[in-house]
């Protein structure tokens, strides 16, 4: 079985590599007679792994890299134990650690069959199981129910994402030996959906030439954490000391910083298309789909709390307990709650004092449409927000409105954390009006105000690519619109 899947780009049968660790001599076998330090294996720890962006990967230079190498590197070097590492395709990789002594596999989802498998240590990432469709086949989903419905579900036989499905009554599966093979049976119509990953998926669909936002996602049906799974003659020791050692990097701020920062950077970043030795469409692409979704995770939850008994009874006591769950699992956001006049309910304040019947999404909504991505200074936090609403229906009319306020703040740092870019290179997201909603740059705040040619060209076209002028210097980005907000996405450097 699988883990995740990369992206659809040749592997080399085995890539050993004999410089693992920063510090010198860290995976040198330990000499004869040499005492092994507390909690260590005997000889060399096996770490194997294969290519997937952004958690390992080979750079322009042919070194690992990625999030979880970076966080798996430094657990070995604290442990002080002696390790290698071999990148192989999954297949590969999954055989050899479940058959090897001293062997540990990552990033791996760790499933109900595979638990007695393996010994675990972790989460040292997370990623999501996302249904995606052709973006003209008008297929919305509010819930896992409407998704058992909505049509024959591709998916890479025998991975994770196919046991989930089984194991939550999906029936109209049909399934293909490799994700690239599922996206293609979906251009092609075969499929009406596909299953995938949101970590693989944007590779995929660069590597395969599919149209930016020709596929977009439609339904997040699961969050997923990725593991370190040690053989399962592993010591408990071993497996002890490096769950301990990830939990204190937890504790002091290293995994968070290493988990949003590739290894790549710092290196040289190469010619303008290439990004530490990753395609910038393909940074685009994952851009585009982490952006995508993020904000339709959040719609789906609320377009499925909208109908709901509680949510149409109008009643804010009954309303408010559901927005307080859906505030814990997502912080990035206040959800509110809108009588058809414009004043409205948060979980903080219960009954405001302002209105948004002036807000220009207002309409659109009680109107029966579901809104997403116009950005407005909150009335009562006074932060810069992406808006979610969706209407409430009651006897086929609208009686109330459901929001949310996604904190731009917010959902740009959670987006710098899950998408690492090498040095020189930066996001950033126009709104509809050509407005900078987001941008990666952490002392300063990117604009196209100066340069209103390049922002008629970015708002005039789907996607391509742009020159223009920031702070006094050439620059140049590929941009695409992203398919659920409307936004233009842009991975831009320095030229």
């Amino acid at each position: 079985m699988r883990s995740i899947r990369g992206p659809a780009i040749p592997l080399v049968a085995c890539i050993l590599l004999g410089i693992f660790l920063l510090a010198p001599g860290c995976l040198q076998q330990q000499p004869s007679g040499q005492k092994v330090v507390s909690g260590c294996p005997e000889g060399d720890l096996l770490l194997l792994t294969e290519e997937v962006y952004p958690y390992s990967y080979m750079d322009s230079t042919g070194t690992l890299t990625g999030t979880s190498v970076a966080v798996v590197r430094e657990m070995v070097r604290r442990s002080g134990c002696s390790a290698r590492m071999e990148v192989h395709s999954w297949n590969t990789s999954y055989e050899k650690a479940l058959h090897t002594p001293g062997a540990a596999l990552f990033s791996t989802v760790r499933t109900p069959d595979r638990e007695p498998l393996f010994l675990w240590a972790g989460p040292i990432g997370t990623f999501g199981y996302v249904l995606y469709a052709r973006n003209d086949s008008g297929i919305r989903l509010e819930s896992m129910e409407a998704a058992r419905a909505a049509g024959t579900i591709a998916v890479v036989q025998g991975d994770a994402r196919h046991t989930f499905l089984v194991e939550n009554r999906f029936t109209d599966i049909r399934t293909y030996p490799t994700d690239a093979e599922c996206l293609a049976a979906l251009e092609n119509r075969s499929v009406a959906l596909w299953f995938g990953s949101s970590a693989a998926a944007p590779g995929i669909m660069a590597d395969t030439g599919v149209a930016q936002g020709s596929v977009v996602p439609v339904y997040t049906l699961h969050r997923v954490d990725l593991y370190l799974a040690f053989q399962n003659t592993t010591s408990p020791d071993t497996v002890r000391r490096f769950q301990e050692i990830l939990d204190a990097m937890k504790a002091d701020g290293t995994y968070a910083r290493l988990a949003g920062t590739a290894e790549g950077e710092g290196k040289s970043a190469g010619p303008a298309a290439q990004a530490g030795g990753v395609p910038a469409r393909t940074l685009l692409s994952a851009l585009s789909s982490l952006v995508g979704t993020r904000m339709h995770g959040i719609s789906a939850a609320m377009e499925s709390l909208a109908l709901t008994s509680d949510v149409r009874s109008g009643d804010w006591e009954r309303v408010r307990p559901l927005l307080v769950r859906l505030e814990a699992d997502h912080p990035e956001a206040r959800f509110w709650y809108a009588r058809p006049d414009g004043s409205y309910y948060t979980t903080v304040d219960n009954l405001t004092s302002a209105n948004i019947r002036d807000r220009s999404y207002f309409p659109v909504v009680l109107g029966g449409k579901t809104s997403i991505g116009t950005v407005v200074l909150s009335k009562t936090t006074g932060k810069y927000t992406a808006i979610i609403a969706v209407p409430v229906r009651s006897g086929g009319n609208v009686t109330q409105i459901l929001g949310t306020s996604v904190y731009c703040d917010s959902l740009e740092d959670a987006l710098a954390r899950s998408l690492p870019l090498p040095d020189g290179y930066y996001f950033f997201v126009l709104d509809t009006e050509g407005n900078t909603v987001l941008d990666s740059l952490p002392d300063r705040t990117f604009s196209l105000a100066g340069d209103p040619a390049a922002i008629a060209s970015l708002l005039s076209r789907e996607e391509g690519d742009v020159s223009y002028r920031f702070e006094g210097a050439s620059h140049r980005a590929v941009f695409a619109t992203e398919g659920v907000t409307g936004w233009k996405v842009a991975i831009g450097w320095r030229e």
